[in-house]
């Protein structure tokens, strides 16, 4: 029963992702824009296959408040990785979708690669992580 309970939350959790994605929710050039945070012990509750298309250092905005480190949503040295979501979901393969996140958590990644980025409470990019190819099975990565 606690099986069939995690996966309907998990599809909830891809549902809202889809209807906020199409609803304009996410305000930016992405499909899906997901925000960084640090795992702080939490495990992942949905997995995402992607094929890295980029990876650059974010601009610093206007007077360079983006890079501000008293902003609750600066991570440091934060680079945008954007990319496309593969997998068998219909619903978000094919989206595009991106984070900013702490360039040194994602040195391991690099355009034109594989990673899975690793999600709680929807929109929450806990983790990514690098993998050799696009068949990797993604169901036993945790964070590191």
């Amino acid at each position: 029963m606690n099986s069939l309970s995690n996966k309907l939350h998990a599809l909830i959790k891809l549902i809202s992702i889809t209807v906020l994605s199409l609803t304009g929710g996410c305000a930016m050039s992405a499909d899906i824009e997901l925000n960084w945070e640090w795992p702080a012990d939490r495990q992942i509750e949905q997995r995402v296959l992607i094929k890295i298309e980029k990876i650059k250092e974010q601009g610093s905005g206007f007077f360079g408040l983006k890079k501000s480190p008293s902003l609750a949503a600066s991570v440091p040295d934060p680079v945008v990785i954007t990319g496309t979501v593969l997998g068998e979901d219909k619903l978000i393969a094919g989206k595009t979708i991106s984070v900013v996140a702490p360039k040194l958590e994602v040195e391991s990644i690099s355009a034109g690669g594989f990673a899975v980025a690793g999600i709680v409470e929807t929109d929450i990019c806990i983790c990514l992580v690098a993998v050799e190819s696009a068949n990797a099975d993604i169901s036993a990565i945790n964070c590191p």
